[in-house]
């Protein structure tokens, strides 16, 4: 085996970028005061702050938005869903595709007298539109819910979705769920986790349609203890939990230095998004080319998973039918090389992965599915070399179980 580490799990998190690193070094040593102070040292610290948030709001071409820092993609997510003015007449939709902390956020508001819906995915992993529609549809022109449902007296309708599915990287259409949006007569309001897709393909603001979006820059080389929320311009939120920054809606003591970090990992990755993303296209095609391949060699028939669908260019899913994944990723960490079987935040689950699940995938499928993932620091050794470690436990396919690590 060798001892050479191969990271294939840039989806999890990615290595701080070093400029990212130096931005953050420089800002903690020469800004370190309370941004909120009156005196010299806080007011250069909130000239930090206000600059960064400045940028990052130029970067997503929404300078009149909103943005409140957080301490990651999951609570941003969660302040998403908790900062809506009436949740107790708010009939929610989420579907499989999107994180976690989006589902449990809505699950939770379930308990309120809200309504939860888990909508259908369709064969390319994306929100079904059909599904969506007969969603809508449960609402009558008053835009009361129907009486089947929990509250009859939901007048609001909150929609989440994920714009790169973490699971799959199948790219969501956001265009098409506009439109179906737009022929209902009730409110609503939409939410995009975008986390998996900056740096990854473009993302604007404006152009996704949504009333807030988040994301965190440890997914694209920035820290992690950071995350941001996009909300448009003059609607109300409710803070989580109470303090006088960040225009009352997130209190505490801003971290300055990861602010000016995210801003700087956010700079990175828009300013080369389109170059890295060519460069991981390549990569990937040949990637799963030669895997299939090696497969198809030892006798097993590989499955892409979303291989006919839009796809970030920095996730592969690729299923190989007889192999156990919980295995398979054993193996592979045990000769060197990074994977997984699903979302790193249910990594102690021994659950499939639940957007393959809604896809209605074959069980087979299911079972064997490995995400690879990849990113700035991803090369072609050492994806040539992650290809040899793959045929070695393939080869092995067989002999391999869940209490029989190789």
């Amino acid at each position: 085996m060798s001892n050479r580490e191969i990271y294939l799990d840039h989806a999890a998190t990615t290595p701080v970028h070093s400029v990212v690193a130096d931005t953050i070094f420089r800002v903690q040593a020469d800004c370190f005061a309370n941004p909120s102070s009156p005196h010299r040292a806080g007011r250069r610290a909130h000239h930090i702050l206000d600059e960064s948030r400045g940028k990052i709001l130029e970067y997503f071409n929404c300078p009149d938005a909103t943005l409140i820092f957080t301490s990651g993609a999951t609570e941003a997510n969660y302040l998403a869903v908790h900062g809506l003015r009436n949740p107790e007449q708010t009939a929610f939709g989420t579907s499989q595709r999107d994180h976690e902390s989006l589902r449990n956020a809505a699950l939770s508001l379930a308990t309120h007298s809200a309504n939860q819906t888990t909508l259908p995915l369709d064969e390319n992993g994306c929100l079904c539109k059909k599904g969506l529609q007969a969603w809508l549809l449960s609402l009558d022109n008053s835009g009361r819910i129907h009486s089947r449902l929990k509250n009859a007296n939901a007048h609001d309708i909150f929609l989440s979705t994920t714009l790169v599915c973490g699971q799959t990287g199948a790219v969501e259409d956001l265009s098409g769920i506009q439109q179906v949006l737009e022929d209902t007569a009730t409110p609503y309001t939409l939410h995009v986790d975008a986390t998996q897709a900056v740096g990854k393909i473009p993302v604007s603001f404006p152009d996704t349609g949504a009333t807030s979006l988040s994301f965190a820059p440890h997914k694209f080389g920035g820290p992690r203890g950071i995350g941001c929320l996009l909300i448009k311009h003059n609607i109300e939120w409710k803070p989580l939990f109470s303090g006088s920054q960040q225009l009352a809606m997130r209190g505490g003591t801003e971290p300055v230095a990861l602010i000016a970090g995210c801003q700087e990992a956010v700079h990175q990755a828009v300013t080369q998004q389109h170059s890295e993303s060519t460069r991981l296209m390549i990569l990937r095609e040949s990637f799963e080319s030669t895997v299939c391949e090696m497969a198809r060699a030892v006798g097993i028939v590989p499955y892409i998973i979303c291989q006919n669908a839009t796809r970030s260019p920095h996730i592969s899913t690729i299923a190989f039918p007889g192999i156990d994944r919980q295995a398979f990723m054993m193996a592979a960490d045990l000769d060197g090389l990074a994977v997984a079987t699903g979302t790193a935040c249910a990594s102690g689950s021994q659950e499939p992965s639940p957007a393959l699940v809604a896809m209605s995938l074959p069980n087979p499928v299911i079972q064997s599915a490995i995400r690879f993932s990849f990113g700035r620091t991803t090369c072609a050794n050492d994806l040539e070399t992650a290809c040899r470690k793959i045929y070695r436990i393939l080869q092995k396919g067989s002999s391999v179980s869940p209490n029989h690590p190789m």
